[in-house]
């Protein structure tokens, strides 16, 4: 076994560098064009469905409905195909490093293009549906702790773990995944390196296994034990890391809630790396598994590791396309970075967390100050509410008579915007924000954008204002679609909003929780007062695909309620507050108060 070791460390050590920058340039690449067609396939199949969020209650009718099943479809095919490019490179770079050949990334890349044609040309289907179901297996952990981390999946999978039939399921399935793993696990080098048919190749690697699996067996599982203990070992360090920089950093109010948002990204750095790993290291073992296994079993000359597979493409066309698909998954990486990330993650995540008027016990309301505040504080959204100055413009302010916020006894639809403009609301709030002003909305869109998400309150100011139709523009122009969500009481200006722009989402405010209001296309997700929300009511929404926003909830009871209920965001004023007690681990939360002792 210790062969096994030493040979894999060296096929890994040898265009590792090469291997790394060709992993991390070919999951950005890919990962980027994936995400964008999950997006898109995704909303198809919500659009299709007649759903804008997905819930525990509308699952199983959605996954069951043909549009959503044969958008499935395409996604794991395009998975399949884009694994199988990947393995290419893999198997091209372990091919040349089993005789201490080096290559470059151009060589990696023009074999893994090669290698994922021949097999199309064969006819392998069976081989991406393999290479798909290997994924699966080697990053299994990362897969398991990700989906515990979107809804309704993470739903699901605690009920499933709840149940002794549901364990014995899961332990079914991963044993059946392993019997199938086992006399398979040397065909990608028959059917890649020998150019057998993938029956042929099966032959080939059951010939090869017989009575030597085990080995290669504990080989791959004590090297995954051995990435998974770096793993946890590594996130415990960058868990602690943050911790200490918080402590020392943060204001005690928002520390628990900024460590909670900053632990989960540090878990996303960690698996993303692990998964890279996963693939390097088992398939560099599995190269060095095949070599010995080979070799024995046919007793003749080393296998030749020479490249073997046809030249699609020349070195300066595969430049061209790797450089024209890099530039291409950069805009949209930046594009994710400006206008947010594509998937949307209300549709997948578990409850998010709104700033009401901006983080307004903090600074004053529907203010700049507020906004930046609500970032400083971790939210996912900041609400604020719009509506028009006598000259058209819209502005950022709650109150239609401005006596509370500016001691102004005047209508704010009375006034232009060039003296709404003059106005003082910082002053009433403290001596630290004298001066602050009603920003436009055009303001507030410029300084959130990739920063917050927004819910942008339409204030009802009558049926002759053109405010819904301002706002779509001024979002569209900004390209924020992704990042913004428009709210009303008035139901007629969330319909002028979709007549304006289908895509964006709207969320109706209801005055109470009466009436059956679930079926209207005009909105997305309704909004109502938390003391009105009851475990039925969730529930119908949700069955009809509509999300539930909740407000104004203040309270950490109150919270944790909202929580149970299983409400998909929460309006609040201590957007900080919220995310401690819906993200918070006994762990962190322990090592924390530690920290602070030690550091006081």
């Amino acid at each position: 076994m210790k062969t096994f070791f030493r040979e894999t460390y060296q096929v890994l050590r040898v265009n590792l560098r090469q291997l790394v920058l060709f992993e991390i340039l070919y999951r950005l690449v890919a990962g980027a064009f994936y995400i964008r067609l999950v997006n898109l396939l995704l909303k198809i199949s919500l659009r299709a469905a007649g759903y804008s969020y997905l819930t525990m209650s509308n699952l199983a009718a959605f996954l069951l409905r043909p549009v959503t099943v044969g958008c499935a479809m395409v996604l794991v095919l395009v998975g399949a195909f884009l694994m199988v490019v990947e393995l290419g490179g893999l198997m091209t770079a372990y091919q040349a490093a089993a005789y201490s050949r080096r290559i470059d990334v151009v060589s990696i890349v023009r074999g893994a293009v090669g290698k994922a044609v021949d097999e199309l040309s064969k006819r392998n289907w069976q081989l991406f549906l393999l290479a798909l179901a290997s994924y699966l297996m080697m990053n299994s952990m990362v897969l398991l702790r990700l989906l515990t981390r979107v809804k309704p999946v993470n739903f699901v999978m605690a009920e499933i773990w709840s149940q002794r039939a549901g364990r014995a399921g899961l332990a079914a399935v991963v044993a059946g995944l392993v019997v199938i793993g086992i006399p398979t696990m040397l065909v990608f080098f028959a059917c890649m390196v020998e150019q057998k048919r993938f029956r042929d190749g099966v032959r080939r690697s059951m010939e090869l296994v017989k009575g030597r699996w085990p080995k290669a067996l504990a080989l791959l599982f004590g090297l995954n034990a051995l990435m998974v203990a770096v793993s946890v070992a590594l996130h415990l360090l960058f868990v602690v890391a943050a911790a200490v920089c918080v402590t020392l950093f943060v204001d005690s109010y928002a520390a628990m809630a900024v460590l909670a948002a900053v632990c989960r990204r540090l878990e996303l750095v960690v698996l993303a790396v692990a998964s890279m790993a996963a693939g390097l290291v088992d398939f560099g073992a599995l190269t060095v598994v095949y070599y010995q296994f080979e070799t024995r079993h046919s007793q003749v000359k080393p296998w030749d590791f020479s490249y073997v597979c046809r030249d699609h493409l020349s070195r300066k066309r595969i430049l061209a396309v790797t450089g024209a698909v890099a530039g291409v998954s950069l805009l949209f990486l930046l594009d994710m970075v400006c206008n947010g990330f594509p998937l949307d993650s209300s549709v997948l995540t578990e409850t998010e967390i709104t700033a009401h008027r901006g983080s307004s016990k903090r600074a004053p309301e529907n203010t700049l100050a507020a906004l930046e505040t609500a970032i400083d504080e971790m939210a996912d959204y900041a609400e604020i509410d719009v509506q028009t100055t006598s000259d058209g413009v819209v502005v950022v302010c709650h109150d239609l008579n401005l006596k509370r916020l500016a001691g102004v006894n005047r209508r704010l639809g009375s006034m232009t915007y060039g003296e709404v403009r003059d106005l003082d609301v910082g002053s009433r709030f403290g001596a630290d924000f004298a001066g602050e002003r009603i920003p436009t909305l055009e303001e507030a869109l410029d300084d959130c954008k990739g920063r917050i998400k927004l819910n942008i309150e339409l204030k009802n100011i009558g049926d002759r204002t053109d405010l819904p139709e301002q706002v779509v523009e001024m979002i569209r122009d900004r390209e924020m679609q992704e990042q913004c969500v428009i709210t009303s009481v008035k139901l007629d200006y969330l319909v002028r909003v979709k007549e304006a722009d289908p895509d964006l989402h709207t969320g109706y405010i209801l005055p109470a929780a009466y009436g059956r209001y679930y079926d209207n296309d005009a909105f997305d997700f309704i909004s109502l007062r938390s003391s009105f929300v009851t475990l039925g009511l969730v529930e119908n929404a949700h069955e009809k695909g509509k999300a539930v926003h909740v407000w104004t909830v203040n309270k950490k009871s109150e919270i944790e309620q909202m929580k149970v209920l299983g409400v998909d965001n929460i309006i609040t004023d201590y957007p900080a507050l919220a995310r401690e007690v819906l993200y918070r681990e006994e762990a962190t939360e322990s090592l924390m108060e530690y920290l602070k002792m030690v550091l006081r």
